[in-house]
């Protein structure tokens, strides 16, 4: 068995791909089906089932390197030292270092435990996807949200007409027209996966009927100026923000769409993920402006035999 040899990973798997993540405990946000289809293409993900798990193998793609991702399903160690034997040859096939990526914080002590490998656990803190309580994204209480709420009483009276919707498939054609605007005002090619995310987000509304999309979008003088796209993960307990834009020319309008989608899509949540800054300092203190009760850990680890 090699790597050209494994089924491709495509939109094909989503119902298959979503079972096997419900039954998984992770709440990274690169796990959930919405973002690994919707960034796919720059992975290169190819699967299998082992153990009643659903494997990922990547050749590194544009992204990254080779790797596996977190098996998903009911795992435990004695199904992690399986796997691990059964994938190994891959790797070892390719002339790959036998690479985890994507490891949640939680199943770390799996990796831990095996018998028959050495390991070495790493983490970026640029990787980490910020969690912050649902009740204050909706409510911007106190003074510690003064500022934010003072961005969104200022887009309300500026743009008093503006009209709510929630996002449809329907809203596809102007939000990537929005997006190509925000490209042209960032002045990043938008056809480049690894500077924008034009293609992942179309790539979502393509797949809107495959997936659960959920989202919010702000309408104004007939024009989509602002849209959020998110899903929602572990038993509705928690829902992850995947991609956000607002036109630039709008003052408040990213404060006004962050709180309006958090208070009309995914009311019924109690944590919001709105992933990882990437190490951009812009998007770090974006992130940080709003007060993130903890940060979810995503590691890396290298196996070795012992």
């Amino acid at each position: 068995m090699n790597f050209h040899s494994l089924q491709p990973f495509t939109i094909e798997q989503a119902e298959l791909y979503t079972h096997y993540f419900k039954q998984s405990n992770t709440r990274l946000a690169d796990a959930c089906p919405n973002s690994r289809f919707a960034w796919n293409a720059g992975y290169a993900y190819r699967y299998l089932i082992l153990e009643d798990c659903f494997c990922l193998i990547s050749d590194g793609g544009i992204f990254t390197e080779p790797h596996f991702s977190l098996p998903l399903g009911k795992l435990n160690s004695e199904k992690m030292q399986i796997i691990l034997r059964q994938i190994e040859p891959i790797f070892e096939q390719e002339n790959w270092s036998f690479v985890g990526m994507f490891i949640d914080q939680d199943y770390t002590a799996l990796f831990s435990e095996l018998a028959t490998y050495n390991t070495e656990m790493s983490y970026e803190e640029d990787f980490s996807d910020y969690i912050y309580r649902t009740s204050d994204l909706a409510n911007l209480k106190g003074k510690k949200y003064r500022a934010k709420r003072n961005h969104v009483n200022r887009f309300i009276r500026d743009y008093a007409e503006f009209e709510y919707k929630t996002l449809a498939k329907s809203d596809q054609e102007k939000a990537v027209e929005l997006v190509r605007t925000w490209c042209q005002d960032k002045e990043v090619d938008c056809t480049d996966p690894l500077v924008s995310d034009c293609g992942p987000i179309n790539n979502l509304f393509n797949y809107w009927d495959e997936l659960d999309v959920r989202g919010g979008a702000i309408y104004y003088n007939s024009d989509l100026i602002a849209f959020s796209m998110g899903s929602v993960i572990s038993d509705d307990k928690e829902a992850v923000i995947h991609f956000e834009k607002a036109h630039p020319n709008y003052e408040g309008l990213y404060s006004m769409i962050n709180q309006l989608t958090v208070i009309h899509e995914f009311s019924e949540t109690e944590l919001i993920n709105r992933e990882e800054d990437m190490g951009e300092e812009g998007i770090r203190i974006a992130k940080e402006s709003y007060l993130p009760i903890e940060k979810l850990k995503k590691y890396r680890v290298i196996l070795t035999k012992k």
